[in-house]
This record gives C-alpha cells, structure tokens and sequence, in this order.
C-alpha cells in the first residue's frame, strides 16, 4: 500500500495558495498524509513530506541523492558558493575548514561578548519607551556576529548595515518563490535595489578581509583568521572572493534567523505571564547568586528555563520555516520510488504543529523541553535541520539567544503596543514577524 496521497485541489488552486498563504498552505496538508502529491509534472512531480521517517532518508540516509535546486540558485545571487549554497565536495570541504570556527572552546569566548553587547544595548534602552523589537533585535545580532566572526566593530554602521541586511533577505524572499525568475543582469527596480543593498553589505566585508591580512595576528582567534590560514586542496590560500562567500553567509544567515527567533519569544513571553515570570525569576536567581563571576557559557550552563523559552519559541516558529530539496537521481524512500527531477517541500513549521506528536501544538509550552528532548521522532522537531546540511552554527545559536534573552529578561519587562493586531507569521528567507513588532519598555 503506497504512503504517498494526491492533494485534492487543482494544481492551479495549489499554486495560488501557495503564493498566498504558504504556512497556512503547508499546515493544511499536514493531515493529509505522510507525503502528499502536489499532482505535477511527471518530468518534476513536486512532494510535501509530513513523515518524520521520510525527512531522515532526505536529510541523512540518502543525503547523497539530493541538491537544494532552486533555492540555492536563487541564494547564490546574494551569497555566491557559501556554505549555505554549496554542493557536493566543494560543500564537504568548506564544512571542514570552518568547523573549528564552531568549536566549544571558541564558543566559550563568544559568549563572553554576546554578554558584553546584549549589557551595552541594557544601558541605552529607556524605561517607558517604545522600541521597534525587530530593528533592535537585528541590530544586537548584528554587532554580536561582527565580533565574534570577524572582530570587528560596526559602530555607526550597524543601521545601515540592518537595513542593507533586510533587503537583501525580502528581495531573496521574493525572487525564491516567484514561477520567473528575471536574471540579475536586468536592471528592474527590485534588481537594482538588491544590488546596491549588496554592495553595501560588501564594502565592509572586503574592508575587513583587507584590514585582516594588514594585521593577521589580530584577527588569529576569528573566523576571518580560520579563513585567511585555510588552504585549498591545491595548497594555495584561499582566494577573496571564497571568504567574501563565507562571510556574506554568516551575516545573512547568522544573524537575522536569531534576531527574528527572539523577536517572537519577546512576542509570546508578552502573550503567557506564567512563561515571563519563570523567566524572570531565573533570571534574577542566576544574577543573584553569581553577579559578575560567571563567563557567558558558565552562565547559560545555569539558564535551563530560558533554554525551554528559546526550543519552544523555535517550535512554533522555526527560522528555518522550509527546506527544499530535489531528487538528482531516481531514489527510493520508504519504500517508495521517486524519480530523478523529484521536488520535495519540507516544512519544520507545519510539522512542528502535529497534534499527534506534540498535543496542544499550537500552545507556548516551554516546559515541554523540561525533561530535555523528549521521546518524539528523530525528524518531529528540528528546528535547525538535519544531516550533512544541517546548521553548522546551531549551538552558537542556541547559546546567543538563550543569554540575549536572559540578560534582558533580568532587568527588563517587554509589553505589547495596544493596536498592532494579530502577529502575523511572514515567510521570507527565515520566519519573522510581519511589519515587525513594537513593544514597550519597563525596566525591573
């Protein structure tokens, strides 16, 4: 008996759902079945994959067997042959010269400076003021990011740079999930937009790289250093323009998915008083007992509730809101035989809302991850994907969100402004609020 079921719609209908309402789309077909059939061409039948057991023969069994397609195409135009976009060995290979970039020790000291720049932004937030949590959310990861990977200081440029940032993110967004895609060479309004906002964006990243090889030793303990000591299969150095790839990748997306998962944790803390208060009572017991003798990883070691917070947040609003892959050879998962050119649609947000394997799915629970994780399929909850492509920077991650939110949640409440409405879940590259979302300022 075949797993795989035909959606009922036409595939006109599906299409104009998609573009729609896409999360609600995806949420929609979860019920349906274990891989629902979009009913397409038979030369690219395209796929929804709900099963937790099918995710893991794509993402890990049979890694092999796929590419991401059209989704790195689109990435490529902002990022070139990053870590994000890359395939096959050239992929390998860059996963291994940066892995030490994410090892426990480097992470350590990162947490050091996540500490030091979430206090700098303490010190300027005003008690009773309003504040536009997505801009400052943005703008802390971004100066965290440029720190810890790249030792630099953004100052007066980190606006800028947000907004560069945020350009280039909406533009992807728009152009990944457009039935044409116009080359880049054509000079439309959106085109030329992108383009000078990654301009911008590059301008600090060849200034840093040039800053790096005028002082090596100063950049030793960085991503950027990792970079410049790397060399490729052949011998030689790294060539500017692979680090230039790299570094684009993490401010795209090293910073912007952590600033938009906070945003709705900041959200859904406002909407569950018993979830604040716990926190802020960890909070305060943690800084009670410790004050200032604690580095930054010592003290997320302490901060098991806001590591509930940050996994439930993830949860229900996974940065990584889909993943895409397409078949490059014929492939059988399951036991079900899929051809070459299959498309296949994976969205941790649907399927992080199964009733079956979370109950209550669509509520904040952060004690759900109280016993750590619990007994749920491998592929139920994975907010940072999965296999060889998974986040190489997921504990960083965890580690940069669960001390941001810690770190102001000990001196600071944050209330919803009254007639914002609903908050609007808006799929771009990375799950974020739509229009952003301001919120008041109360100091402990």
């Amino acid at each position: 008996m075949t797993r795989i079921v035909d959606i009922p719609s036409s595939r006109t209908a599906n299409f104009f759902r998609f573009q729609r309402d896409p999360l609600g789309f995806l949420v929609d077909t979860l019920q349906l079945g274990e891989v629902v059939s979009l009913r397409t061409s038979s030369f690219r039948p395209t796929y929804i994959v709900n099963s937790p057991e099918f995710v893991q023969e794509i993402l890990v069994n049979k890694d092999e067997a796929f590419r991401k397609g059209r989704s790195t195409a689109v990435l490529r135009r902002t990022i070139g042959e990053g870590l994000l976009t890359s395939e096959g060995s050239l992929h390998q290979h860059q996963k291994r010269y940066l892995m030490p970039v994410f090892y426990k020790e480097r992470i350590q000291t990162y947490a050091d400076i996540v500490v030091e720049e979430t206090l700098a932004l303490a010190e300027q937030l005003q008690d009773g003021e309003t504040v536009p949590m997505h801009e400052t959310m943005m703008q802390l990861t971004l100066g965290i990011i440029a720190r810890t990977m790249f030792q630099t200081e953004l100052e007066e440029a980190k606006a800028e740079l947000a907004n560069a940032v945020d350009d280039t993110i909406r533009l992807t967004a728009k152009t990944l999930f457009s039935p044409l895609i116009i080359p880049f060479a054509v000079p439309t309004p959106k085109n030329t937009r992108h383009k000078r906002a990654i301009r911008t964006l590059e301008t600090m990243v060849y200034d840093v790289i040039a800053r790096t090889k005028r002082d090596s030793e100063a950049y030793a303990d960085t991503m950027l250093g990792l970079l410049m000591d790397t060399r490729t299969e052949a011998g030689e150095p790294l060539p500017d323009e692979e680090i230039r790839d790299q570094m684009m990748t993490m401010l795209l997306a090293g910073h912007e998915t952590t600033a938009n998962a906070l945003v709705w944790a900041w959200h859904s803390l406002a909407q569950q008083p018993q979830a604040e208060s716990r926190l802020h009572m960890e909070a305060d017991e943690v800084q009670g007992t410790s004050g200032d003798s604690l580095r930054g990883f010592d003290l997320y070691r302490q901060l098991p509730y806001a590591k509930q917070v940050v996994q439930e947040t993830l949860r229900l609003y996974p940065p990584a809101w889909i993943i895409l892959r397409e078949a490059g050879q014929q492939v059988e998962l399951q036991g079900e035989t899929f051809p070459e050119n299959s498309s296949f649609l994976i969205s941790p947000y649907a399927m992080h809302r199964n009733n079956k394997v979370f109950g209550d799915a669509a509520a904040f629970r952060p004690e759900r991850f109280e016993e750590g994780l619990p007994a749920w399929p491998r592929f139920a909850y994975f907010p940072f994907g999965g296999g060889a492509r998974g986040c190489i920077g997921s504990q960083f991650a965890m580690v940069e969100a669960v001390l941001i939110l810690s770190t102001l949640a000990g001196k600071f409440r944050f209330t919803e402004v009254e007639g914002q409405g609903e908050a609007e879940p808006e799929p771009l590259v990375s799950l974020r609020i739509k229009n952003g979302r301001s919120m008041k300022v109360h100091r402990r």
